[in-house]
């Protein structure tokens, strides 16, 4: 049976010259089946597989189950070519309306991850669409670690689980050091891929959350999951096989996760800046890096979430005035025992639904205003509620895993228009991103020149992430103290694996 190569408009609509997608389709009686390959990208630090007529199809070989939620199935499996193989993430979900989960699209992902090629966005080996079960599979590089892994061991914080001696805060422990070149390495090819969508793809992700960045082993950052992203500028015929289409005048509110949904979303706008959206997703991720560490027992609950909040009280009356521990140990729950693990704190509360969600916002950054939110009267539901006015809290008390030396320079985070002259802290990052007004949050692009990058330890990078010429103000390296970025995360994870 022979191969053909075919224009894949019909799927595909990006012509442009850094990701050309073309398609060699094999014919079946009973399936139809398409490879999906992407070349000539003048970004490209990955790996491909080549597409030829001895590629085999979609792999038939044992597939482990790596995740599992209401829209879509992701297994595992080894892809083997020649003498080539290499494990791979299979994304599996229907492309029947009337199964689907309405405003997740796989047909849509799909043709937005081949527009976008980024050494910090996941790239797509190939697809397949059945016909008969309505799926559509499509096939990544297999990477086993997330943020949210690392995110949750009590090894990544600034400050150690039990300290004898009282902290120096002039000086930066080896611990301390080794949080922020991780951190400071994470959130800036984070910010990368992120700015590379905004500018030149025109994507907004519109679900950053820490299980949507994997790493890997080096260290390299990896943005995945597009299935209800936005790109600016599309007209109909270029989504005209997207399972639900959407236009500027009625996008979707029903978009990103939980406690990082930006507050606007809440209240039902049909028409919204979507890479703001991102900005403030970014924000409540970034932050997770400084909340509290928590100890649950999972006998005591089975379907705890790691993205559901454990710190609702952050900013109630009874705790606003006590600073958040570092490390939160309930009571009755001992360390070392093997029922008991650790999780990160998102920064606002999402267990309660829409209406809980705004008001944890609030309670930390303030009730909205004139002032600090211009246009929260424009949003279609802003007078179906009112809340109690409240004021913000300082966010540094309720980010405890803020290194001590980061914290010597005052920095007002209870404003929602940040000085001009940004400070060289991560707090000061953070606060920028977590603006009620969208047009005055940091853009990504912007965050890539934020001074805390310039400080020390030095920005590091993997070996297999190329220096982003655009911003060669940042000093950039590939090793530091003799090891790389990969090295630096072992030793927070010895066995390899976030």
């Amino acid at each position: 049976m022979h191969n053909r190569v075919l224009k894949i408009d019909h799927l595909f609509t990006n012509h442009d010259d850094d990701a050309r997608c073309e398609l060699p389709v094999k014919s079946s009686p009973w399936k139809s089946r398409f490879y999906l390959k992407l070349h000539n990208c003048k970004t490209r630090r990955r790996s491909f597989l080549s597409v030829s007529s001895s590629t085999p199809s979609i792999p038939s070989g044992p597939r482990e189950t790596v995740a599992e939620g209401p829209v879509s199935l992701v297994s595992k499996s080894l892809f083997g070519r020649e003498c080539q193989s290499q494990w791979i993430a299979i994304k599996t979900s229907t492309i029947h309306r009337k199964y689907a989960k309405e405003p997740h699209d796989i047909v849509k992902e799909a043709r937005l991850i081949a527009s976008a090629c980024h050494p910090n966005v996941i790239s797509i080996l190939g697809h397949v669409i059945d016909p008969g079960a309505q799926t559509m599979s499509f096939w990544m590089p297999y990477v086993p670690s997330s943020l949210i892994t690392l995110l949750s061991s009590n090894d990544f914080s600034p400050h150690p689980l039990v300290s004898i001696l009282p902290a120096d805060p002039s000086s930066s422990s080896p611990r301390e050091q080794r949080f922020l070149l991780l951190a400071k390495s994470l959130m800036f090819q984070i910010l990368s891929g992120v700015t590379f969508l905004h500018d030149t793809a025109k994507i907004a992700h519109r679900d950053i959350k820490p299980s949507n960045v994997l790493v890997t082993l080096s260290g390299r950052v990896q943005l995945i999951d597009f299935g209800i992203s936005w790109k600016e500028g599309e007209d109909l015929a270029a989504k005209k096989n997207d399972l639900w289409v959407e236009t500027p005048e009625q996008m979707y509110f029903e978009v990103s996760t939980g406690p990082y949904r930006a507050p606007e979303l809440l209240f039902g706008p049909r028409n919204y800046n979507a890479f703001a959206i991102d900005s403030w997703s970014l924000g409540t991720t970034f932050a997770e890096f400084f909340t509290p560490v928590r100890l649950f027992s999972r006998l005591d609950d089975e379907d705890f979430g790691f993205e559901s909040d454990g710190q609702s009280d952050s900013g109630n009356d009874e705790n606003s005035s006590k600073p958040s521990e570092p490390f939160i140990i309930p009571k009755g729950l001992r360390i070392g025992d093997p029922t008991n693990r650790w999780t990160r704190d998102s920064l606002f509360d999402s267990t309660r639904g829409e209406i809980g969600l705004a008001w944890s916002i609030f309670k930390t950054r303030g009730s909205p205003n004139e002032t600090n939110w211009p246009s929260f009267l424009t949003l279609p539901d802003a007078n179906k509620l009112s809340f109690v006015d409240v004021e913000p809290v300082d966010l540094c008390s309720i980010l405890p895993n803020f290194p001590l030396s980061a914290q010597r320079c005052e920095v007002d985070t209870k404003t929602h228009v940040p000085p001009e002259i940004m400070s060289p802290t991560p707090v000061d990052l953070v606060h920028r991103f977590l603006v009620y007004e969208p047009s005055r949050r940091l853009r990504p692009s912007e965050a890539l020149t934020h001074p805390w990058f310039t400080s020390e330890p030095p920005l590091l990078l993997p070996d297999d992430v190329p220096a982003p010429s655009t911003h060669s103000e940042v000093p950039i390296s590939t090793s530091w103290g003799a090891k790389s970025l990969g090295q630096w995360l072992s030793d927070v994870h010895p066995s390899g694996v976030i």
